[in-house]
């Protein structure tokens, strides 16, 4: 799992274009989006890497700590004693088999409905993966449904995956997976990869993904106050 962390990581980080570091036992990635600090992942830290993640998490509440880690309740457990607490373990770091996907678009049975598909990035834009490509289904000029992927070495990386409120519960999200499943199949990928959250899991299952870890997500006191105040 380790392996596959990285290069989750790898590709997450390029496919949302953060600045990214790499530490002892820790990946972290500026998130530009939001409040533009750090956010760090570990997979399964001992006890002496965790506390020194921790130690840079709580330099500022804005901070967060992901730990992708089957065992939730030894990581809560060492967070309550570095001055954090839990915020979520309802995502999941997920894989799949490549080659048990479609490599063939989807077919979208409706006229008015088209897809739009762009390279992330220009021919000397630099980037851990070697092509990034977003996606939408359009209706007229409303999208639908979008998602991206990344391929890094072997491993496809997908992130994103949402479709419109107005459309839900109707299969776009899974005619927006197949959509960027065969730009992945494209590249020899043997590996997908996604971080998925509560609403995606049911549909990567349905596709033949599997779990790999939970992921527990930790932020510092400070921040989870101001959270019960909102």
């Amino acid at each position: 799992m380790p392996v596959h962390a990285a290069a989750w990581f790898t590709g997450w980080s390029a496919l949302r274009s953060y600045p990214s570091r790499v530490g002892d036992g820790y990946f972290a990635a500026q998130r530009l989006d939001r409040n533009g600090d750090w956010e760090y992942f570990s997979c399964t830290p001992n006890s002496a890497e965790f506390s020194a993640v921790a130690a840079d998490v709580t330099a500022s509440s804005q901070r967060a700590y992901s730990v992708i880690a089957p065992d939730i309740h030894r990581y809560v457990a060492l967070a309550h004693q570095h001055g954090m607490g839990m915020v979520s373990t309802s995502e999941r770091l997920m894989v799949c088999a490549m080659e048990t996907q479609d490599n063939q678009d989807p077919f979208l049975g409706d006229p008015e409905l088209s897809v739009v598909v762009k390279k992330i990035g220009g021919r000397h834009s630099s980037s851990a993966c070697k092509a990034r490509f977003s996606a939408a289904i359009m209706h007229g000029q409303t999208a639908v449904a979008s998602g991206r992927v990344g391929i890094y070495d072997d491993y496809a990386i997908f992130d994103g995956l949402k479709t419109n409120a107005a459309y839900r519960r109707r299969g776009f999200g899974m005619l927006m997976m197949k959509t960027i499943t065969a730009r992945a199949l494209d590249y020899p990928v043997t590996t997908g990869l996604v971080m998925a959250s509560t609403a995606g899991q049911e549909l990567y299952y349905k596709l033949g993904w599997r779990s790999l870890s939970p992921v527990t997500v930790l932020v510092p006191r400070e921040r989870l106050d101001e959270m019960a105040k909102l």
